[in-house]
Parts: structure tokens; C-alpha cells; sequence
């Protein structure tokens, strides 16, 4: 998704209007959870985790959760500027970094956030340019070495605006729409785990995303034109 504004005060100016249309679209949906215990006790209790999801799903979870206060990894784009300034007016702590530019520094901001007090990190598994649906290592990674539960979530909506021509079909809900929040249980990445068992994990946490993402996109009858791939390349 790119952002072609390039007066940062009026940028900044309609993020606050976005947010505040956004709040008012998002009271009036219904949201239907599945495994909401998992939500309850890691996202919304007192257990650290950290959290994976599909870019497609960023606006609406920085939106709903912002007020965890999580730190989020964001690219080091100029893209990326913009949308952590974003995150940054919903309560979100913002880390800078990508697989491409500035990865390790921005994984290590996040393990030491845990180790630090922190409670709740996340990022997008596919971000920050895709393929999408198309896991990369870093999440697992910061789960492995913080020692904390990594917990993938995903969401989808029978009425959505759907960013058609960005590489993610980004989604935002429109009023009054009904929202299905799928959290996948938690779990822990063995220290050990590396090479071929790493990857095993990456690939484990990716076809869980997907098939999440595939089950609450049935629900709603969305149709996600990434995942049509999804389901052709890999059978699930």
C-alpha cells in the first residue's frame, strides 16, 4: 500500500480523522470470536505474547488494541513513517525495522521490550511487501528468544473496503458489518530450534495463519484473491 501524500502535517491531520471515522464504523459492527479465551488471557490479560497476523488485518487490530499499548514493528520506509505515526495516535509504541532494512535492530527492540517490562509485541508476518499470506522468520524468531507464547490471529468481515490495487487487498470494515476475530492458541518456540527445525516452525505458524484466515473468510464470504493462490500452491 503506498502513500503518496507527501505534506506530512496534512498526512498527520488525516490520520486523526481516519482514526475517528474508523472508531465510530468499528461501534457499530458486531464481532463474533473464535478461542476469545485466548484473546482474554494473553492479548487483553497479564501473559507476554507476541502476536502474528496477515498485513492485510493492520489497520483494524491497531485500531481495536491500540490501547495494549504493544510495540509493533514497522518498516523503515518512508511508507513506514507514516504508518507508525499512525500507530503511534492509537496508543501503539512504534519499532522501526523490515526484513530488508534495519530487521535486526527492530527484532532486538522487541525481544528487549518483553525482557524489559513489556508485555505484547506484534508485527505482520507477511510485511512489509509481501508476498502476501507469505510468512517470514522474524516473528518466530522473537518469540523463540524472548521465551514468550507466539500467538497468530487474523479477522475478516462480510462487508469490507478492500484496497484492491495494494499487494496485501488490505481490508477495513464498513459500518455495521459483522467481524470474526480468530485467535489460534498460543505457543512456545523451543530455544533449540534451528536451520531445517526453525524453518519447520515458520511454515507451521504460516499454514496456520492461512488456514485461520481461510475459515473466517468462509464465515463472512469474503473473497481474498491472495488466498485463492494460497489454496491452489499449498492443498489446504
Amino acid at each position: 500500500m503506498r502513500i503518496r501524500i507527501s505534506n506530512r502535517c496534512i498526512v498527520s491531520l488525516l490520520s486523526y480523522v481516519a482514526i475517528f471515522a474508523l472508531r465510530i464504523i468499528l461501534f457499530t459492527c458486531r464481532v463474533q470470536y473464535i478461542n476469545r479465551k485466548h484473546i482474554d488471557e494473553f492479548l487483553l490479560g497479564s501473559r507476554k505474547v507476541v502476536i502474528t497476523t496477515w498485513h492485510r488485518c493492520a489497520i483494524y487490530f491497531l485500531i481495536k488494541y491500540g490501547f495494549v499499548h504493544p510495540m509493533v514493528l514497522f518498516s523503515s520506509s518512508k511508507d513506514g513513517d507514516l504508518l507508525a505515526d499512525f500507530a503511534k495516535k492509537v496508543g501503539v509504541i512504534p519499532a522501526r525495522g523490515s526484513s530488508t532494512r534495519g530487521g535486526k535492530e527492530g527484532s532486538k527492540e522487541l525481544v528487549e521490550f518483553l525482557h524489559t517490562g513489556g508485555r505484547v509485541v506484534a508485527t505482520v508476518a507477511d510485511g512489509p511487501q509481501g508476498p502476501a499470506l507469505r510468512a517470514k522468520p522474524g516473528l518466530v524468531r522473537i518469540a523463540q528468544k524472548s521465551g514468550v507464547h507466539l500467538m497468530p490471529m487474523t479477522w475478516s468481515a462480510n462487508r469490507v473496503w478492500v484496497f484492491v490495487k495494494a499487494w496485501d487487498k488490505m481490508i477495513i470494515p464498513k459500518p455495521f458489518s459483522k467481524i470474526v476475530i480468530y485467535a489460534s492458541e498460543p505457543y512456545l518456540i523451543p530455544e533449540e530450534a534451528e536451520d531445517e527445525e526453525f524453518d519447520k516452525y515458520v511454515k507451521a505458524m504460516e499454514r496456520t495463519l492461512n488456514v485461520m484466515t481461510r475459515d473466517v473468510d468462509a464465515m463472512v464470504d469474503h473473497h481474498d484473491p491472495n488466498m485463492d493462490l494460497i489454496l491452489e500452491e499449498d492443498g489446504i
